[in-house]
C-alpha cells in the first residue's frame, strides 16, 4: 500500500467515525426527548444491586426545553402564492403545519435534521405533497461542502411479518437516481430520480459555521442525564437512611437483628448499646443543586425558570416581555431562518406539484404569528397613547384594530360620526 492508499483510507475512517459519533450523538438526544432508554445513560454510576430497591430516576426536561424554545409554528403559518391564499396549494400541503412544528422542535433538538420532501399517494384521501423527517443521515459532497449534492440514510426493510423491525435497508438519492440496498450493499430498487433535483432541505437551528452539521441540544441531555444522577442518589438515600441505620454494639457480628418497631422492646446484652445514627446528607442542599442546574441551563438558552411558590400569580405584559426579552431575540432569529427554510421548501414541493401535472405559482411569501402578551387596561391605554403621540398609528387604525371586522375606511366613518355628535 502506497503512501496515497493509506491517505485516503485514512481519511474514509474519519469519515467513518465522525458519522458513528453523529449517530450516537443523535439517538442520545432522541432517547431523553422520547424519554427512552434513559437509564442506559446512568446506570454506570451505581452498582447495579441496589436496583432491585429503588429504580433508577427518569425525568424528562429535555422535551420540556426544547418544546419550550420552539415558538414559531405554535400558531398555524400563513402562506401565500401570488399575495393571495390559495385552495389549491391548502389542499396539496395539509399536513404542513404539523409536519413544521415538528421539524422545529428536532431542527432545536438535533441541531441540522434532514427534511424530505416527496408526493404521497399512498395514503387515506387525495394525493399530496408530503414531508418526512430524517434523524439519521450522510449527506454527501461534490465542490461545495456546505451544498449536499446527495444523501443515504436507513430504512426499515419492508417484511411480511410487522414483528421484524430489526432488518434495515438504505436509501440514496442525488438529482439523477433513486436506490434502495441492503445492509451488505447490494442494490435491491433503482428509479430515475423522476425531480432532477435532491429533494430534501436541511434546516438548522443557527446560521453553520465551520461544519454543515450543526450540533444538537447536547447541553440540554447533559443537564438532564445529571439531574437523573442526582435524584437517583437522592432517592438511595432517602431509601436507605431516611429514617436512620440502626446500630448495636456489644453483639457478635453474625447475631440476628430483631425486627425493630415503637411496639418492640430490643434486647442488649449487659453493656451493650443500641441507637439510631442520624443521616448526615443534606437533603436541601441536593435540591437546590438541581434548581442551580436548571435555573444555569434556562439562562444560558435565554430563558427563564422558577421556583417559586407564586409562581401562578399572573404577570403583566409588560412584565413578561421585559422577561422574556433576550428569548424574543432569538424568537425573532428562528422567524426569519425558517422564513428561508420555507422558500427552499417551496422551490422543492413547485417541482415536485409540477412533476404530477399541477402547477405552482413562482411568488411564495409565509407570515408568522407573533407572540401574544397579556396586559392590562392600563398597559393597553398607555401604549395606544404613546403610539398615537409618536404618530406611529392613527385613531383609525386603533379603532380598526380593536373592532377586528372593519375596513379602514370604515373606522374613518365611525370616528366621524362620532365627532359630530351622532348616535
Amino acid at each position: 500500500m502506497n503512501a496515497l492508499d493509506i491517505i485516503k483510507s485514512s481519511i474514509e475512517d474519519e469519515k467513518l467515525n465522525i458519522a458513528r459519533a453523529r449517530r450516537r450523538e443523535v439517538e442520545k438526544l432522541v432517547n431523553y426527548y422520547t424519554g427512552t432508554n434513559t437509564e442506559l445513560y446512568i446506570e454506570k454510576y451505581f452498582n447495579p444491586d441496589i436496583f432491585s430497591d429503588v429504580p433508577l430516576y427518569k425525568i424528562n426536561i429535555t422535551r420540556k426545553f426544547i418544546d419550550k424554545m420552539s415558538r414559531v409554528y405554535i400558531s398555524k403559518a400563513d402562506r401565500k402564492l401570488n399575495g393571495k391564499f390559495s385552495e389549491t396549494y391548502a389542499s396539496l400541503t395539509k399536513k404542513k403545519d404539523l409536519k413544521m412544528k415538528q421539524v422545529e422542535r428536532m431542527t432545536n433538538l438535533l441541531g441540522t435534521p434532514a427534511l424530505q420532501i416527496f408526493w404521497n399517494d399512498k395514503g387515506y384521501g387525495d394525493p399530496q405533497i408530503d414531508h418526512n423527517l430524517i434523524y439519521y443521515f450522510n449527506p454527501h459532497f461534490y465542490d461545495d461542502p456546505y451544498t449536499p449534492t446527495a444523501i443515504t440514510y436507513p430504512s426499515l426493510m419492508a417484511t411480511a411479518d410487522i414483528y421484524n423491525s430489526s432488518k434495515l435497508q438504505y436509501e440514496y438519492w442525488d438529482n439523477q437516481v433513486h436506490l434502495q440496498y441492503d445492509e451488505d450493499g447490494n442494490i435491491i430498487f433503482e428509479e430515475v430520480n423522476p425531480y432532477g433535483i435532491l429533494p430534501f432541505i436541511f434546516p438548522r437551528d443557527i446560521e453553520q459555521i465551520d461544519d454543515f452539521i450543526n450540533e444538537g441540544a447536547t447541553d440540554v441531555a447533559a443537564v438532564n442525564e445529571q439531574v437523573n444522577i442526582t435524584m437517583t442518589n437522592l432517592q438511595l438515600g432517602l431509601h436507605y437512611q431516611m429514617l436512620g441505620q440502626p446500630y448495636a454494639t456489644g453483639i457478635y457480628s453474625d447475631t440476628p437483628i430483631q425486627r425493630v418497631g415503637p411496639d418492640v422492646i430490643v434486647n442488649v446484652p449487659e453493656g451493650g448499646t443500641f441507637g439510631i445514627a442520624s443521616p448526615a446528607g443534606d437533603l436541601n442542599g441536593v435540591i437546590n443543586t438541581v434548581k442551580f442546574q436548571l435555573e444555569l441551563l434556562a439562562q444560558s438558552r435565554h430563558m427563564n425558570i422558577t421556583f417559586d411558590s407564586n409562581a401562578d400569580r399572573p404577570s403583566s405584559g409588560l412584565a413578561l416581555m421585559i422577561k422574556d426579552f433576550e428569548h424574543m431575540a432569538d424568537y425573532e432569529d428562528d422567524i426569519e431562518r425558517f422564513r428561508c427554510f420555507e422558500n427552499e421548501l417551496y422551490d422543492i414541493e413547485k417541482v415536485i406539484a409540477s412533476n404530477n401535472g399541477i402547477s405552482l405559482p413562482d411568488t411564495f411569501s409565509v407570515e408568522f404569528g407573533r407572540l401574544d402578551y397579556p396586559t392590562t387596561a392600563q398597559e393597553k391605554i398607555a401604549l395606544e397613547t404613546y403610539e398615537l403621540e409618536k404618530g406611529y398609528v392613527t385613531d383609525a387604525e386603533l379603532l380598526q384594530k380593536r373592532k377586528g371586522d372593519i375596513t379602514l375606511e370604515d373606522a374613518k366613518g365611525i370616528l366621524k360620526e362620532n365627532a359630530n355628535g351622532s348616535i
